[in-house]
This record gives C-alpha cells, structure tokens and sequence, in this order.
C-alpha cells in the first residue's frame, strides 16, 4: 500500500524514502562498520538492517534514532539536499521528509543545513500513528502541538498529554520517549532539539 502523503511536497518528490536505505549504508561504511556490528549495537537485526539499507523495509522513528546516535549524524544528514538551499530559510515545498509509513508519522525538516545547535522538525501523524519504540534523546527538546492531541510517554514511567496550543520541554532521559496520536484526525506538532553542551 502506497503511504499517505501528509506534507506538501514537490511533484517530483518520491513518496517512499529511497535515499535513506543508501545514505544509511554510506554513513556505516564511512565509519567502518559492518552489519553485525551495527546490529549489535543498535539491537536491530542485521537482515532488518540489510533491507533497510537497500531500500525493502520500512524504519521506525526509534529505530531511525538508534542508527543516528551511533553514526553520529541528524535526520537533515540522511534526506537528499533541497532543491534550492538556503542558508536562512526553507520554503514550504522545498522541504526535506521522511517518511515512517508503519508507524503513519512523517517528519520534515524545517531548518535550514549547516553547524547549528538547534534542529526544528514538523511531525504529522495520522490518525492511530505511534512510535513502536523509545527514542533515546539526550539534548533538550520543546514540543509545540499545533493540531489534535498528543501523548507522549517517557521510559520511565513518566507520561503527558498535550492538545492545539499546549507544549512542553523535556529531556527524556535514558529511557527515552515515545508519541501517540490521540485524535480522531491528524495531528501536527513542531519539534525542537537543541544539542546540551557537554
């Protein structure tokens, strides 16, 4: 089944995450490790990895973060360059997406490439989406809710809710965390990450 498309995109953009399998494999060769070691650090099986890699599986938002953290690279790293970069600012069909069509969240990039501190993310889930697994997110990170109701658990044990207009900011800790969609309808929320000094 084809994935909803929930953002505005370029005609031309390709609904499934093509380049993510292979900017995820050159990103493990760069830093010289293989499937195996990649599984046993990540806890995702090496014939799991072997398919996202060349395209045949889809990736969760967890799984996603996992490889990031250990590749050390962001979400802007793994998405093909925007058709018009700018070092200021990113216009509304030029924007960067991917696609977690299992889990119906979509997140596109809202901040420009570049050495910054911050990222900012616009996630969009369907009705019934949610994170099959914790994210681990050691910086700091604000949420804003912009449409429909949220819910985000934490490993901990910790858990909040937030509708249109609510936000938050958090650290999620070693647990990490995880969001539900709670609407009957479509819910939007912007995401900002700032990277804690160390």
């Amino acid at each position: 089944m084809e994935p909803l498309r929930l953002s505005p995109t370029h005609p031309d953009t390709p609904a499934h995450n093509t380049m993510l399998g292979p900017a995820l494999r050159a990103a493990r060769k760069a830093r010289g490790l293989s499937l195996t070691e990649v599984a046993a650090a990540t806890k995702i099986s090496r014939s799991l990895l072997s398919l996202i890699e060349t395209g045949r599986s889809d990736i969760t938002v967890g799984r996603l973060g996992r490889l990031a953290q250990l590749y050390e690279i962001r979400l802007a790293d793994l998405v093909p360059e925007p058709r018009h970069p700018d070092p200021i600012v990113v216009r509304c069909d030029d924007r960067q997406v991917v696609h977690y069509t299992a889990e119906g969240i979509d997140v596109e990039v809202l901040a420009p490439q570049g050495p910054k501190t911050m990222q900012a993310l616009l996630a969009t889930l369907l009705p019934g989406a949610a994170m099959e697994d914790f994210v681990v997110q050691e910086n700091e990170q604000f949420v804003h809710v912009l449409e429909g109701r949220v819910r985000t658990e934490f490993g901990d044990g910790r858990e909040i809710e937030l509708g249109a207009g609510d936000s938050a900011y958090y650290v999620s800790g070693d647990g990490g965390h995880r969001h539900a969609n709670l609407a009957d309808a479509v819910t939007r929320m912007v995401i900002v990450l700032v990277r804690r000094k160390p």
